[in-house]
């Protein structure tokens, strides 16, 4: 038998570990609510961020969503696909990309905003409104200190 000495209180008290599981808990319970209307949670990303900037290339939208470069683009074929996003430039290696949500689109994340909002709503895990707030606010201190916690190229956990 391996002794680690390794305590749950100790385990509990590792921040990093409680942020991997409460954002794999809260990360289903997106995935579960907007799988009704044919999206991820990445992919509602992707539609979102189009929205507020109206005009991004693949490589913003992947700082945007977190995800590696080489990722982005066969998501993107599947929201093109689909009809939710047009890409405005020449698709060839190396040049600008410009990537705008449609119509379509529009109509699909404006559907699915209502769902997004309500995944806010924590009070049936045990958080009161205010702490769901207050949750949040601390989440985005650390996603604004690091400009939007880019993965590293080689890190598999950013994979779409």
């Amino acid at each position: 038998m391996v002794d680690a000495e390794m305590t749950q209180d100790e385990l509990d008290g590792l921040l990093t570990w409680s942020v991997v599981r409460v954002a794999r808990l809260l990360g289903q319970r997106l995935t579960d609510r907007l799988a009704a209307r044919g999206l991820n949670p990445i992919q509602f990303g992707v539609l979102a961020h189009l929205a507020i900037e109206v005009e991004m290339t693949q490589a913003d939208l992947a700082r945007s969503v977190l995800v590696r470069p080489q990722s982005v683009a066969p998501l993107l074929d599947g929201l093109e696909e689909r009809g939710l996003i047009a890409r405005t430039g020449d698709r060839s290696r190396g040049r600008r990309n410009p990537v705008r949500l449609t119509e379509q689109g529009g109509r699909l994340l404006r559907e699915v905003r209502g769902i997004a909002v309500g995944t806010n709503d924590l009070t049936d895990i045990g958080l009161e409104p205010g702490e769901s707030a207050e949750l949040n606010r601390l989440l985005l201190k650390v996603l604004h200190a690091t400009q939007g916690g880019r993965p590293d190229d080689g890190d598999q956990l950013w994979s779409v």
